[in-house]
């Protein structure tokens, strides 16, 4: 009889424990006592206000969010977040397909649960963002390629095409696609596809990116300049060796820690040139983005996630690797496994586990309901319009008040320095008195103090915001 650790590369057991953790991740969901990131309360704002982009990312995701909390009459937290887990284990079958195609269907079992068990994915199967709608996108787009890289297929082409357009309107990291596909060209002869194909995808693409591209035009560039200035910094000067060996180290928390070691054995044995078959092509569409992101955090610095799109390479890489070694493969998912078990019973305890200083461990989860009620209140009793600075204090009171209460960010002093100075800066029409609130002083001397929040808990633990009446004039540069 085949041990545990070699049942994992068993397709119908890699699909009942993927099952079971999609079932885990959802009905520990509905206990979740965290409320919407910052980020989460933004992407649903965008919904509200359908564009074809937005100051920091483009669309799909508002149009997603839109569309899953229309079907379902709420805007919950429960409700945003509920399709990310469905959408990882879409992923994780498309990586099943790709690894079982290249090698066999024990490297496609394991693949998939490497993927569906990384700490990556129980993340982005709570908090809802970019990332978890760019991974099927792009995990489509590379099963397509690998059809297409066996016979010319018009209908791969245009499912290649779609896929990679989707995931541009999702997320501008999908770029990585195309760069890897180039250098696996150039360097690779059986990792080529007929021009025909490349062309019709290409041509799919952007046609289907083409809303988002002509928005950019129109507004100015903006997403592009917020990700460059402000994301990639390409106007930093200097290295930061630190920040790039911090980087590195981060991926084995991103991708697990026995499956990021097996994507870094792979690479050694290509540098020594023993790499088995398709070794190299995977490593191109995988570690050329951590090579990138390694030298964007030598140059400045690089969020630990933003290389997620090399894990759909780089789980099919580690899925052929560790299925032929079962008791690793075990140790891996086993790792994995810790976390998705974890992080569910933190967030469903979220407002009474605590650090040893004090702290709840989820704070910068919690506390914004407290804050919005207050200034809702404050506003309310007033007749006063809210001005507020802070990203995260706008996005909660849009989120919770959107019908109720209305909301401005102070006007930019040059170009808008987020979304809602973007959209909803304070108008010139506005004239009169307005609630200001803000964690540092006031904004001139007309302004009057009525009213103070401090948050005992939560993510402004110990911060007092102050609430002032405040000519409209005094927040104008």
């Amino acid at each position: 009889m085949p041990s545990v650790a070699a049942r994992l590369s068993e397709p119908r057991v890699a699909a009942l424990v993927i099952l079971g953790l999609t079932l885990w991740r959802l009905g520990t969901l509905a206990f979740d006592e965290t409320e919407l990131w910052v980020d989460e309360a933004q992407y649903w704002l965008w919904g509200q206000h359908l564009d074809w982009g937005y100051f920091s990312k483009p669309p799909l995701i508002a149009f997603w969010l839109r569309a899953v909390t229309d079907l379902a009459g709420s805007d919950s937290a429960f409700w945003i977040r509920v399709s990310g887990s469905l959408l990882h284990a879409l992923t994780a079958g498309l990586i099943y397909l790709s690894a079982a195609r290249l090698f066999d269907r024990p490297a496609g079992a394991a693949a998939a649960l490497l993927y569906a068990t990384a700490p990556m994915v129980t993340l982005g199967s709570w908090l809802f963002s970019t990332d978890t709608l760019l991974l099927p996108c792009y995990a489509a787009a590379f099963y397509a390629y690998l059809r297409l890289r066996e016979a010319p297929s018009t209908r791969w082409a245009l499912l290649m095409g779609a896929a990679l357009g989707l995931g541009f309107l999702a997320k501008y990291a999908v770029i990585y696609f195309p760069l890897s596909l180039a250098l696996a060209t150039l360097l690779i002869p059986s990792a080529r596809i007929a021009w025909r194909g490349a062309g019709l995808a290409l041509v799919t693409m952007l046609v289907i990116a083409a809303p988002n591209l002509w928005w950019n035009v129109a507004n100015g560039g903006t997403t592009v300049r917020h990700i460059a200035k402000d994301n990639a910094k390409v106007d930093a000067s200097g290295m930061n060796p630190a920040s790039a060996l911090e980087f590195l180290v981060s991926q084995f928390v991103v991708f697990g820690p026995v499956a990021f070691a097996a994507f870094l054995l792979a690479l050694w044995w290509a540098i020594r040139r023993k790499a088995p078959p398709n070794t190299g092509l995977l490593l191109i569409f995988s570690a050329l983005v951590v090579a990138i992101l390694t030298v964007q955090g030598l140059r400045s610095s690089a969020n630990a996630n933003w290389a997620v799109t090399a894990y759909v390479a780089g789980a099919v890489l580690a899925g052929a690797i560790l299925a032929q070694h079962p008791r690793w493969l075990l140790a891996g998912v086993l790792l994995n496994l810790t976390l998705v078990v974890a992080l569910p019973l933190a967030y469903m305890s979220a407002e009474t586990l605590r650090l040893p200083n004090g702290r709840l461990l989820a704070d910068r989860y919690l506390g914004n309901a407290l804050l919005s009620e207050e200034i809702a209140k404050t506003a309310a009793a007033n007749n006063l319009d809210v001005v507020a600075r802070r990203r995260g204090v706008l996005a909660d009171l849009f989120h919770r008040y959107d019908n109720a209460l209305t909301v401005f960010a102070p006007p930019p002093d040059g170009p808008p320095g987020n979304y809602y100075q973007q959209v909803f800066p304070l108008p010139a029409e506005v004239t009169g008195d307005v609630l200001y609130v803000t964690s540092g002083a006031g904004p001139c001397d007309q302004a009057d103090v009525i009213g103070a929040h401090t948050s005992e808990d939560g993510h402004y633990r110990g911060l007092t915001f102050t609430f002032y009446r405040t000519p409209a004039a005094c927040l104008r540069p």
